[in-house]
């Protein structure tokens, strides 16, 4: 009786496990991003003639080419950049954890993956830090990625993370809860200097001739932004970029007219109540219900909840409570 034929996928999947070394997927994503063989070869420290052979090898156990070669060097195949895409993941990941065992074998008694949009990191993460760390006696390792929640929270549901202090979701697995830590709402911005800086009570008609930076479409001001601003604003205009990088946001303030719509929760980060500060809150009058954003808090496992986590939640309810941005 005939052997079943496997699926190719499978096939390729058990190549791969049995034959292909990290080494090749390192050079593979070194391939990439130099353009070529020797750039590569030199970049990880191996001869030329290695790499290529590395290389001829991958191609072999797979059966497809993964480069192909142009005037100015090499370029990927759409097989090459499949595998690249993954390949990335893959060795951030082992670079993630690599940190997490050098921590444990020199002496952390345990170790916490993180996730937090900005806001929460500034407003929440940062100071319950500082606070958990000034108690702990023992050493711990806690790993934290900074980015956008619609990134982080796969991350969370996948396994990846341990919790995601964020926004509160619309939606979270059954599995899963969102403890609300944090009140937030939006604020005007401008550089301390602004002519409009010290004057009150304004209309929001006074910043019909702003410069607006916008974050990111993604971002819960920005729907405050084209919900309630620019419907008042029709012909406001705004700088061609959009960004959620603090330093930047900072930066483009100190621009003539420049204004912004940034959650209370960041304005520390942006020097907002230093010795000198460099930004101000707008006093324009509008619907404050209008500008209120869902709280901040942490997406978390239900019923697995590291204890790490679970005590330093505590923490902050105890030394903080449910409270306000002021």
């Amino acid at each position: 009786m005939a052997t079943p034929r496997q699926p190719e996928g499978r096939v390729l999947f058990s190549r791969m496990t049995n034959h292909v070394r990290l080494r090749q997927l390192q050079l593979l994503l070194a391939l990439q991003q130099c353009g070529s063989i020797a750039k590569a070869a030199a970049h990880l420290g191996m001869s030329q003639s290695a790499a290529t052979q590395a290389l001829a090898e991958l191609e072999r156990v797979l059966d497809m080419r993964l480069f192909e070669r142009h005037s100015r060097g090499i370029r990927t195949t759409q097989a090459g950049q499949a595998l690249i895409d993954t390949v990335r993941g893959v060795m951030s990941e082992l670079e993630d954890v690599s940190e997490t065992l050098a921590s444990i074998r020199i002496g952390a008694s345990a170790a916490l993956r993180l996730g937090a949009i900005p806001a929460a990191a500034h407003s929440i993460l940062a100071p319950l830090l500082l606070q958990f760390y000034a108690l702990k006696a023992q050493q711990v390792h806690i790993d934290i990625q900074e980015g956008e929640g619609s990134r982080l929270l796969p991350l969370l549901v996948s396994g990846g993370l341990d919790a995601v202090f964020c926004r509160q979701p619309p939606l979270l697995p059954d599995s899963f809860v969102f403890d609300s830590l944090l009140s937030d709402q939006a604020v005007f911005v401008a550089a301390s200097h602004h002519p409009l800086a010290s004057i009150k009570r304004l209309p929001l008609a006074s910043l019909s001739d702003a410069h607006w930076i916008l974050p990111t479409t993604s971002i819960a001001v920005r729907d405050i932004f084209e919900r309630e601003v620019l419907p008042q604003l029709p012909q406001a205009n705004w700088f061609p970029l959009s960004t959620v990088s603090l330093p930047v946001l900072q930066g483009m303030l100190s621009a003539p007219g420049a204004v912004s719509l940034v959650p209370r929760s960041v304005l520390a980060a942006l020097g907002y109540g230093a010795v000198s500060p460099g930004i101000c809150i707008l006093d324009i009058q509008v619907n404050q219900h209008a500008l209120r954003l869902a709280d901040l808090g942490v997406a978390r496992s239900s019923d697995a909840a590291p204890a790490l986590l679970l005590e330093m939640l505590e923490l902050w309810r105890s030394s903080s409570g449910f409270t306000a941005v002021r």
